[in-house]
């Protein structure tokens, strides 16, 4: 298994199901499942998508070979333009990954797997991103996480 695949896997594992306020959002790797359902929070439709990844050499030890991997989370809602929900539904959600992911700011929840060893979790940005078109509005939350990863 590619680190990538393993990554990804681990995450996927750590944040479904993903429950806010008793609403289950849905969790994707890398593109909608178009047959999936979309649930509404608060009057915007949510869900998560595991999207963009990098792989690069980390300082080596002797003792394994280690990667640094980013890895990007974006939590989408969608709603109408002439409501104001603003950032707090993406904000919710956003609170309940992270939380998922690092119980404490010391700890993570990834499990290893395959070989690899998932050994430091940073959250190395967060941004809020704006779209409007056709009178809705869409509103991600882009989390991007550093992880230094052993095999």
């Amino acid at each position: 298994m590619d680190v990538s695949q393993a990554l990804r896997t681990a995450y996927f594992k750590v944040l479904t199901p993903l429950i806010v306020d008793g609403v289950e959002i849905p969790v994707f790797d890398e593109e909608v499942n178009p047959s999936v359902d979309i649930p509404t929070l608060d009057q915007a439709l949510c869900y998560v998508v595991i999207q963009d990844q990098q792989e690069t050499e980390g300082v080596q030890t002797y003792c394994s070979y280690r990667q640094n991997c980013s890895l990007t989370l974006r939590i989408v809602t969608k709603y109408n333009s002439n409501q104001s929900i603003g950032k707090v539904v993406a904000e919710k959600i956003s609170n309940v990954v992270q939380t998922k992911i690092k119980p404490t700011g010391k700890t993570n929840s990834l499990k290893n797997a395959n070989g690899y060893v998932l050994q430091k979790v940073s959250k190395e940005l967060g941004r809020t991103i704006w779209e409007h078109s056709n009178g809705n509005t869409a509103q991600s939350k882009v989390i991007i996480y550093n992880n230094i990863v052993n095999q």
